[in-house]
C-alpha cells in the first residue's frame, strides 16, 4: 500500500511540474514512471513461469530443543534479473521459528539460483510438519504481487520429534498405586504353608526396606499394618503387567496449548513407565496410530527408551474406540491431554470406573470428577482427593 501511495504521489508531482514549471520535463518524468511500471509488470509475468522452488530439510528426526534448518532453493531459468521474491513458511505448533519465518530476496542477472535458510526449534514432541505458506513475486517497483505457485503443490516436510524420558526418581505413592493395581500376591501377610523362610519354618521372611531395594518386593499390606515399608526376602510373587493408555484426541482447532498438554502427557507417561521399569515392574503401553491400537510390552528401562523413539512419530488422534479392549478388562492408567473444557470427551472417560486418569496440573478438573492424578510440568504426580 505504501508503494502504491508513493507511486501515485510521484505521478502527481510529474503532473504538477508539467502544469506549473516545465511541461516537457513533467511529461518526460511521467512517461518514465509509466514505462517503468509496465516493464516491471511485464518482467514479473515473464518470470512467473521461469522460476522453480524446492524445499529440503537438514534432518527429519529431532530431539526436543534441537534446531532444524529448512533450505528453500529458488532457480531462475532466464538471464533477466528477478524482482523481489517473498517466501513464508508455516509449521505445526511443535515447532517455532528461530527468527523470522519469512524472507525477501532477489536474483541478479548472473545468478541463476539461490538457497535461503529458515531455522525452526523443536518445542513439543510428536509428528510435526513444515509447509510453504506463501511464495510471491513482487514487481520491481513493489506495486503488485502475484503468487508464483500453488503452495499445495509442494508437499510439507514431516519431522519426528522425540520426547524426553524424564528421570523423576522414585515417587513411592505412585509405585504403591501401580502395585495395588497389578495385584501383588500379598494375601499372606507374614506366613505361608507353601514357603519356607530362612529359619526353616513355614512363612515369608521380611525386613525393613532400605534405599536400593526393589520396590516390587515390598509387601504393601504388611507395610500398611506396621506403618513402615517391609521387604519380602523370598521370590514368591505373582505380578501382572500394569496397563497404560495414551489418550490425546485430535481437536477441531489444535492450538499450541493442546500440543503442550499432549507433550506433558507423553513425557509424564514415559516418566512413570521408567519409574516402574527401574523397580522391575512390568507394564503394557497402548497408543493409537495407523488406524489401530498398538501395544508395547515394557520390562526394562531400555524398552522405555525405545518407546520414546516410536512416539516421535505420534500425532493426536481420536480413535473410534476411546480405549482398547485390553484396558477395559481390569485396572488401567490413562494419560489424557483433555481438560475440563472438553466435557463430552471427559465424560466418556469418567464413565469407565476401572480407569485411573492422569491429567495436566492446570486441566481444571476437580477431585469429584473421578479417580484422578495430576502431572505437573516437572512431572510430579499428585492424587486428587
Amino acid at each position: 500500500m505504501k508503494s502504491i501511495i508513493g507511486y501515485i504521489g510521484c505521478i502527481a508531482i510529474a503532473v504538477l511540474m508539467a502544469i506549473m514549471i516545465n511541461a516537457q520535463a513533467g511529461i518526460l518524468i511521467g512517461l518514465i514512471l509509466v514505462v517503468a511500471f509496465l516493464l516491471s509488470v511485464f518482467l514479473r509475468l515473464y518470470l512467473k513461469k521461469r522460476i522453480t522452488v524446492t524445499m529440503s530439510c537438514s534432518s527429519s528426526f529431532l530431539a526436543k530443543g534441537d534446531l532444524v534448518d529448512v533450505h528453500i532453493r529458488v532457480e531462475k531459468h532466464t538471464r533477466f534479473p528477478s524482482p523481489v521474491l517473498e517466501i513464508e513458511l508455516g509449521s505445526t505448533p511443535q515447532l517455532e521459528p528461530v527468527e523470522n519465518k519469512g524472507l525477501r530476496f532477489a536474483l541478479a542477472p548472473n545468478k541463476q539460483s539461490d538457497t535461503v535458510t529458515i531455522s525452526f526449534k523443536a518445542v513439543y514432541s510428536g509428528l510435526s510438519e513444515i509447509r510453504l505458506l506463501r511464495f510471491e513475486i513482487a514487481d520491481l517497483l513493489g506495486l503488485s504481487h502475484q503468487s508464483k505457485i500453488n503452495t499445495d503443490s509442494i508437499a510439507p516436510i514431516e519431522l519426528k520429534i522425540m520426547p524426553k524420558v524424564p528421570d523423576t526418581g522414585t515417587q513411592m505413592e505412585v509405585i504403591k498405586t501401580a502395585a495395588d493395581a497389578v495385584g501383588f500376591d500379598d494375601s499372606e501377610d507374614e506366613t505361608s504353608e507353601t514357603a519356607l523362610g530362612q529359619t526353616g519354618m513355614p512363612g515369608y521372611e521380611h525386613r525393613v526396606y532400605v534405599p536400593g531395594d526393589p520396590l516390587k518386593k515390598i509387601n504393601w499390606k504388611l507395610s500398611s499394618k506396621r506403618g513402615i515399608y517391609m521387604v519380602r526376602l523370598d521370590e514368591k510373587l505373582s505380578v501382572t503387567s500394569q496397563v497404560f493408555v495414551l489418550d490425546c484426541p485430535a481437536l477441531p482447532d489444535m492450538s499450541a496449548y493442546s500440543y503442550k498438554n499432549a507433550d506433558i502427557m507423553i513425557e509424564g507417561c514415559l516418566a512413570m513407565l521408567l519409574m516402574l521399569a527401574s523397580q522391575g515392574l512390568e507394564s503394557d503401553f497402548y497408543y493409537y496410530a495407523d488406524d489401530l491400537w498398538n501395544s508395547v510390552p515394557l520390562k526394562t528401562s531400555g524398552d522405555v527408551m525405545q518407546l520414546a523413539e516410536r512416539l516421535a512419530s505420534y500425532k493426536p488422534v481420536l480413535p473410534p474406540e476411546r480405549l482398547p479392549k485390553e484396558a477395559l478388562k481390569g485396572a488401567a492408567i490413562c494419560f489424557t491431554s483433555i481438560d475440563a473444557s472438553q466435557s463430552a470427551l471427559a465424560a466418556e472417560l469418567f464413565s469407565i470406573p476401572s480407569v485411573t486418569l492422569v491429567v495436566a496440573e492446570d486441566s481444571g478438573f476437580t477431585p469429584s470428577a473421578g479417580s484422578l492424578w495430576t502431572c505437573s510440568e516437572t512431572f510430579e504426580f499428585k492424587k486428587l482427593s
